[in-house]
């Protein structure tokens, strides 16, 4: 009976989207909060091909995450040479780095980390030197041929409800991932029906990926409503769910060997207002994991073009986690795995209605900009130890402030704060159950010195919170530009 009612539900919202009502008549390309995709693309401008060569130096300190046999961090002196080169929309940079520190031993005063150009047993040899090419490119995000390899930052296809803000920079500076992410839209052929999006999380073992396949059929269309209508298709895949298991925050599949995640579904996007006072889009999503259902339908845009929101209602199945590949996927693959993984007619996590509310201020072209998002059950928080039920059953929040660089001479700077297992209201300020990313950076003539520090949360067994329950990455660097 719960799935037929949800089945209803999905329909009658679709049904009603597809009513031409509500539009303007120059209603233009319009994005839900968190989607990626451009709906159409802008014509792109010749540019001037042109070559441009950058050399920087990087001065710094690393901390590393205790090696074998020890139970402190390990601090390291960082020197590391940036060369990189621009032809037109083509980019590539490297980032050559060597760490060292000084010892008390006389027969090797300087000692360096092999880590980071040796291959050992466990390592693998393109996970090893891929991560030397900081980045190549073509084009720009919004361009309609887009592609970079590189850090991830924060991946979101479509609405968000499968692949949300995912990343693969956790695990810096013990870690680092090269991806990819590739956008095409069929502008590019001067086809503006069909686009994709697509994104691999680390391209030297390919096991997180995800495709998205986006249409406006009816682009052809007078009717705005229909004009800018967009169908899309999403896959999401994780290959090896064990992998990385000596980072998770908690076991998976008790100990068994995982079997790939499939997951796949369907979104739409309808905009609706574009205007100086109020933009905004409607959305919904179907979407299928193992033989768990789960759907959502909301709205986002902005107001006055400073104010994003965005307010979605989720209907999930019994088993069922929305924006399964999020920004703490990495941390938390074996507790979503074993319930990704339930049959039988078990039960892990309740199924129901659940909300996620998005809102903030975005000023300055963007330049500054703090968001705040929460999202959770329609339901009161479980009885007992947070031990004891999946992160998925509390209140969960993110947050994010950037002051971007030429907003404020000489310096920018940006936080964020993601925080799980709300029970009360003064957990939101609670740094328990937290990440928390800060990085502080301050300009001077060619000079850029960067403070930062990551922080997960990770109980050490003893009452309160301290520094002692946070796995700590911090980073101090001088970065010289030398051409």
């Amino acid at each position: 009976m719960r799935k037929n009612n949800f089945f209803v539900l999905l329909i009658i919202f679709f049904y009603f989207l597809s009513i031409p009502v509500f539009a303007e008549e120059d209603s233009p390309n319009i994005e839900t909060e968190e989607s990626s995709s451009e709906m159409t693309s802008p014509p792109e401008t010749n540019k001037e091909t042109n070559f441009d060569f950058d050399l920087g130096i990087n001065l710094g300190v690393d901390t590393f995450d205790p090696s074998s046999g020890s139970d402190s961090s390990e601090t390291y002196q960082l020197i590391s040479i940036k060369p990189e080169f621009k032809i037109g929309k083509f980019g590539i940079a490297f980032d050559l780095e060597l760490h060292y520190r000084f010892t008390s031993n006389t027969d090797q005063i300087i000692e360096i980390r092999e880590e980071d150009w040796v291959p050992t047993d466990s390592s693998d040899f393109l996970a090893l030197y891929l991560p030397k090419i900081s980045y190549i490119s073509w084009g720009d995000k919004g361009d309609t041929l887009f592609a970079r390899l590189g850090e991830i930052d924060s991946a979101t296809l479509g609405t968000g409800f499968l692949v949300d803000s995912y990343t693969n920079t956790l695990f810096l500076p013990d870690e680092k991932v090269i991806g990819l992410v590739f956008d095409m839209d069929a502008n590019f052929f001067n086809f503006p029906y069909l686009g994709l999006e697509s994104m691999a999380g680390n391209i030297a073992h390919f096991d997180v990926t995800s495709l998205r396949l986006y249409g406006t059929p009816f682009k052809w269309s007078k009717v705005p409503t229909l004009k800018y209508l967009e169908f899309g298709f999403t896959t999401a895949l994780d290959l090896d769910p064990d992998y990385r298991e000596d980072y998770y925050i908690t076991d998976n599949n008790s100990g068994a060997e995982a079997s790939p995640v499939v997951i796949f579904g369907l979104d739409l996007v309808q905009p609706i207002l574009n205007n100086r006072i109020i933009s905004m889009a409607a959305f919904g999503d179907m979407a299928f994991q193992n033989s768990h259902m789960g759907g959502d339908i909301g709205l986002g845009g902005r107001i006055l073009a400073i104010v994003p929101y965005m307010l979605k209602l989720r209907i999930l199945g019994d088993n069922f986690v929305p924006s399964y590949f999020d920004y703490t996927y990495d941390l938390y693959r074996g507790q979503k795995y074993d319930i990704y993984n339930t049959s039988d007619g078990t039960v892990a996590l309740e199924g129901g209605l659940g909300w996620v509310a998005s809102t903030g201020i975005c000023v300055f072209n963007d330049l500054l900009k703090f968001t705040i998002t929460m999202d959770g059950p329609f339901k009161s928080i479980p009885e007992g130890s947070i031990e004891d039920n999946s992160y998925l059953e509390y209140p969960h929040l993110y947050s994010e402030f950037v002051v971007a660089e030429d907003l404020i001479p000489y310096l920018y700077f940006s936080a964020s704060f993601d925080k799980k297992y709300i029970t009360e209201i003064a957990d939101i300020v609670s740094a328990e159950n937290s990440i928390i990313d800060f990085s502080f950076n301050f300009i001077t003539g060619a000079a850029v010195i960067s403070l930062s520090y990551d922080m997960i949360y990770d109980d050490d067994g003893v009452d309160g919170v301290s520094w002692t329950d946070f796995n700590i990455d911090t980073s101090l660097n001088c970065s010289l530009k030398l051409f």
